[in-house]
């Protein structure tokens, strides 16, 4: 993006909760990319893992493609999950039984009919889809382990946490230097791919260390995750906010 410099340009799809989609490049790191907004002047920072396709043309504006759709929140983006609840159907209505006369004596109480029984049994059907709607809402939020994540939690105690000297900028060498050789190192993204993430395994410790750059062979720690359950054990703050949190989260499938 360095090379248009002061041009303006459009995200698309364009960053919700931002009223004015143009913007300027200002500066950019091995991970993030700066930008500033021509209307209001705000700057954010966008990680590298998020930016698409540059358009050819800038007629009647140049377009620079985002791989996921993002939001603003908190002076920071996040990618934007779309939320689809389905409303419950109403329950339906069974038939009112007639009022018995005042001097008539009271008939007993019917057994159950089918029809009532259905009704009940719907009934609970409907209840269980409302509690279902709201686990989903409830699992939205970042901070609520999702049901996958239940399921697959496991003991993540290691053998040390000597992962937690590691900063932003090391690399593979810094990693070996301060951890020791890494019991195996794997690339989870093509050759072909913009950005590169190298995992490093340290099996008899029960982590993986994750280092991600735009090109193999130069990338930078980004955090640690537990080996056997992939929850993460550590991540890098950003200089405009938040942390490699998001990317360790959408890591390519390994």
């Amino acid at each position: 993006m360095e090379s248009f410099a002061k041009r303006p340009f459009s995200f698309y799809p364009a960053i919700r909760n931002v009223e004015y989609n143009e913007w300027t490049y200002e500066r950019e790191t091995w991970s993030e990319v700066q930008v500033a907004n021509s209307k209001t002047g705000a700057e954010i920072w966008i990680p590298r893992l998020y930016i698409g396709t540059i358009s050819s043309a800038d007629e009647p504006v140049l377009i620079v493609g985002l791989k996921r759709e993002l939001e603003l929140k908190g002076g920071a983006v996040w990618p934007y999950d779309r939320q689809v609840l389905n409303m419950p159907a109403p329950p339906r209505e069974g038939r009112k039984p007639e009022t018995p006369p005042v001097d008539a004596p009271e008939p007993p109480p019917p057994p159950p009919s089918a029809e009532s029984q259905m009704g009940r049994m719907i009934g609970y059907t409907l209840l269980l889809g409302v509690a279902a709607t709201l686990l989903v809402v409830l699992f939205a939020f970042q901070g609520v382990p999702k049901p996958q994540e239940w399921l697959r939690k496991r003991q993540t105690a290691t053998s040390d946490q000597r992962y937690l000297t590691l900063t932003r900028e090391d690399g593979r060498h810094d990693v070996a230097r301060k951890l020791g050789p890494a019991g195996q190192d794997q690339w989870i993204s093509p050759e072909s791919a913009e950005i590169h993430f190298e995992l490093l395994w340290y099996p008899d410790r029960s982590y993986i260390i994750v280092l991600m750059g735009t090109e193999r062979n130069g990338g930078r720690y980004i955090g640690t995750l537990h080996a056997s359950s992939r929850e993460i054990l550590d991540s890098v703050k950003l200089p405009g906010g938040g942390s490699t949190a998001s990317m360790l989260r959408t890591l390519p499938k390994f």
